[in-house]
């Protein structure tokens, strides 16, 4: 009997000691992977869902380059302060259509493309700038042989506000050049602000519907920034609410 079980505690042993060997050769091969994986160059490309292949940096969440930003604020003044009553042709072929435009809470109006580009606003700053827009627009652009093109001619470098690592202040000098019939080569309005932006979360809608409305909010937002105050460089106080 003591002999049957001095076998099986010696089986067990050995059975104990094979596992543990096997589990210290599964650490070790882990180990040898996952140092592996660390020495290889952190990818740089990469593939969008609609095909394009961009290269990409690791950065902080709050962080923004001078360039994503000088970048991400002349797309936004070019669509908040280009103004024309019609959609222009983006395939070749296609005619340009008729904007019926986006009626206000108020029942004023602005066009397609200015709604848009009110995404590249805050909450807070949205809803009063794109009514001061809609009276500036209905008192500029009479009919749809009138169009207000924004130029930007000097756009600064990124300032820190603050002493914030995710707010900035970029000086943005241009003009908005309004054409008309009777005026076919322009009359030029000046553009001298300072836009003040700070870093948010990108949107994510991948897997709802893709709406004209929902494409366009992702795209401008796409960049994780926004426009909070709009300040005349004449002038001592923000536009912010």
């Amino acid at each position: 009997m003591k002999e049957v079980r001095s076998g099986l505690f010696g089986g067990f042993v050995l059975a104990t000691a094979g596992g543990a060997l096997v589990l210290l050769l599964v650490s070790v091969w882990n180990t040898v992977q996952i140092a592996r994986l660390a020495a290889r160059p952190v990818p740089t490309l990469v593939q969008l869902s609609d095909g394009r292949a961009v290269r990409v940096a690791g950065r902080p969440a709050h962080e923004r380059t001078p360039a994503v930003v000088r970048r991400f604020t002349v797309e936004a003044l070019q669509g908040l302060f280009t103004w024309r009553l019609i959609i222009p042709a983006t395939e070749p072929g296609q005619k340009e259509r008729i904007d019926d435009g986006v009626i206000l809470s108020d029942r004023k109006k602005v066009p397609t493309s200015v709604y848009q580009a009110g995404f590249f606003l805050s909450e807070a700053l949205r809803p009063e700038l794109l009514r001061q827009l809609a009276d500036l627009i209905s008192a500029t652009v009479e009919n749809r042989s009138t169009q207000v093109l924004f130029i930007p001619s000097f756009v600064g470098q990124p300032e820190p506000v603050d002493g914030r690592p995710d707010a900035w202040k970029v000086i943005v000098v241009g003009q908005q050049t309004v054409f008309t019939p009777v005026r076919p080569e322009g009359v030029s309005l000046p553009f001298n602000k300072e836009i003040y932006l700070r870093a948010t979360e990108p949107p994510v809608i991948d897997g709802l519907p893709r709406t004209a409305l929902e494409e366009a909010i992702y795209r401008v937002r796409a960049s994780g920034l926004e426009i909070y105050a709009i300040r005349s460089l004449a002038d001592s106080q923000p536009t912010s609410p």
